[in-house]
């Protein structure tokens, strides 16, 4: 091999290495453009999840936690009925029975504020399957205790109701929340007439008469309810 062949020999390695050089930093680029756009796919996927667990808890707060004001815009059911809700067996000296005899048909509403919200007290309470006592709420009007009863004379108590509900009441709990220093529960009444009193008794013993309005105030000192006038829409 002459002195010529070898130096073409040398040149031709020469480019065939700078060729392997180039593809193998071609390679080298196509991996760091593919890790770059997996991480850029990846934050991508993050910043989503991230957003929507930001717009669950907004929404969580927005419609279901009080405000500094201790309001919300939302409206709740009072939690479930407890397990001595009415089955059909008598409560309180009170039977289920297939109608309820009309010598009182009285109406009191009953508004419940938790923590500034106001609740629901469903529909059905006091009206099982086949049945219905004498203290009940009919379907589309929640929170109207209906007194319906044969007994003319009978008083019937908001206790009563309450056991029916299978809700505890007492001057210190109501269902579930139970007062303390920092969390205060306050009963009042307003009469037909609309006239308020607050009850500084035990509140199973508040009377139910007709077209009363009766307020449970729970952790709710900036809630200033009125009394209930639309007396109409449940045909009184």
């Amino acid at each position: 091999m002459t002195n010529r062949d070898k130096r073409r020999l040398t040149r031709r390695e020469q480019y065939q290495q700078r060729q392997q050089e180039r593809q193998r930093e071609r390679q080298r680029q196509l991996r760091n453009q593919q890790i770059r756009r997996g991480s850029l796919i990846g934050g991508g996927a993050l910043v989503v999840i991230i957003a929507i667990v930001l717009i669950s808890v907004f929404a969580f707060h927005i419609g279901g936690s009080p405000s500094k004001s201790g309001h919300t815009s939302a409206v709740a059911t009072f939690p479930a009925l407890g397990s001595a809700a009415a089955s059909g067996k008598p409560i309180d000296s009170m039977t289920c029975d297939a109608s309820q005899g009309g010598a009182q048909h009285l109406h009191d509403y009953l508004k419940i504020y938790v923590n500034g919200q106001q609740m629901t007290v469903p529909p059905g309470v006091g009206i099982p399957a086949t049945c219905l006592y004498p203290l009940h709420v009919h379907d589309a009007e929640p929170n109207v205790i209906h007194v319906e009863t044969a007994d003319a004379k009978r008083v019937f108590t908001l206790g009563e109701f309450f056991d029916v509900w299978g809700q505890p009441l007492s001057a210190t709990q109501v269902g579930s929340y139970k007062a303390n220093a920092q969390h205060k529960l306050v009963y009042e009444v307003f009469d037909a007439n609309g006239k308020l009193t607050t009850v500084n008794t035990d509140p199973k013993q508040i009377a139910l008469s007709n077209h009363e309005t009766i307020v449970i105030l729970y952790n709710s000192p900036n809630v200033h309810p009125t009394a209930y006038t639309n007396w109409a829409a449940i045909g009184d």
